[in-house]
């Protein structure tokens, strides 16, 4: 099979397209995962979680800190989301709401807190005690800290 190309511009432009194309995907998976900090109370006895850990903590699996306080996780119904979800937990949005529909239908729990701003998100983890959550870089500020994924 032969291709056949008019002119040597039509092969530079299309060459110039497809690499916009690849780096604009390279942009987005690599910006996406960096935007989503985990935060907690400032009371939290750790300052780092594996991904493992913060999966059993969302999944409502995790429920106490290494001191034996009670972890309380809230969730952040915006963009964030859905970023969270699928670096953290590898699940879409409806993927998780079905969990937490099941796992309230059969009485092993209760649906997370949501909260549809990170200002508000923020004021409940600074005040409660044991609290989680993430919310977007740019959102961050010291009510609370940072946890570091390990």
């Amino acid at each position: 099979m032969k291709i056949r190309i008019r002119s040597g511009q039509t092969a530079g432009k299309t060459a110039v397209i497809f690499s916009l194309l690849f780096q604009l995907i390279v942009f987005i998976s690599f910006s996406s995962a960096e935007d989503v900090l985990i935060i907690a109370n400032k009371d939290v006895p750790v300052d780092s979680l594996s991904k493992n850990e913060i999966r059993g903590i969302f999944l409502g699996e995790k429920i106490k800190w290494d001191n034996d306080s009670k972890i309380t996780f809230v969730i952040l119904k915006t963009e964030v989301h859905d970023l969270f979800l699928k670096e953290y937990l590898g699940n879409t949005a409806a993927q998780y709401q079905n969990y937490w529909k099941k796992m309230v239908f059969t009485g092993k729990s209760k649906s997370p807190k949501s909260f549809k701003d990170a200002e508000s998100l923020m004021d409940y983890v600074a005040e409660t005690g044991g609290a989680v959550a993430y919310l977007p870089a740019s959102a961050y500020n010291d009510k609370v800290k940072i946890i570091s994924v390990k």
